[in-house]
């Protein structure tokens, strides 16, 4: 990722923080964005999604999707949800992602996005890493690059400072 211009550190004491983290992120998102999310097994990437989905107003929510690679929701925005944990850049062709990026109508989710890293460059980005930090509790440290991007990060932090 390029030199970031905004980044916000959060840390979750367990599943309800991270869902509101999520809900917070869907109401500041406008479409087009990509959220790249990283972070060992089990740091709650895809829960993060799950709630993301669900605060999207998603009447089916994601589950892991590495054995489909891709997935979408419906809501107020689509969700677009890859999961490329087995994935290798060739394989990205097959799979379309980039017919998903920047989409107007929805957000795209990629777990593990190391092999799509290229593909994103240039698109509305923010890099979320979860990390464990005991128990329930994380710490997602979250970057991003662009103006758009940086200005609803700067909104969930806001929010979620509130609080």
């Amino acid at each position: 990722m390029e030199k970031s211009k905004a980044s916000a550190i959060f840390k979750s004491s367990g599943p309800a923080d991270t869902a509101r983290l999520a809900a917070l992120f869907a109401g500041a998102l406008t479409g087009g964005e990509i959220l790249l999310l990283e972070g060992p097994i089990g740091a709650g990437k895809t829960f993060f999604t799950r709630e993301l989905a669900r605060a999207l107003g998603a009447r089916t929510l994601p589950v892991s999707a590495s054995f489909n690679l891709m997935r979408s929701y419906g809501g107020r925005l689509k969700l677009y949800h890859f999961d490329l944990f087995r994935a290798a850049a060739a394989d990205l062709e097959n799979i379309g992602l980039e017919d998903y990026l920047g989409r107007a109508d929805g957000i795209t989710v990629v777990e593990w996005p190391a092999a799509a890293a290229e593909l994103t460059q240039g698109f509305t980005r923010l890099l979320l890493d979860f990390g464990l930090a005991g128990g329930d509790r994380r710490v997602i440290k979250v970057r991003c690059a662009d103006k758009s991007a940086a200005a609803a990060l700067a909104k969930v932090k806001r929010l979620w400072e509130k609080n």
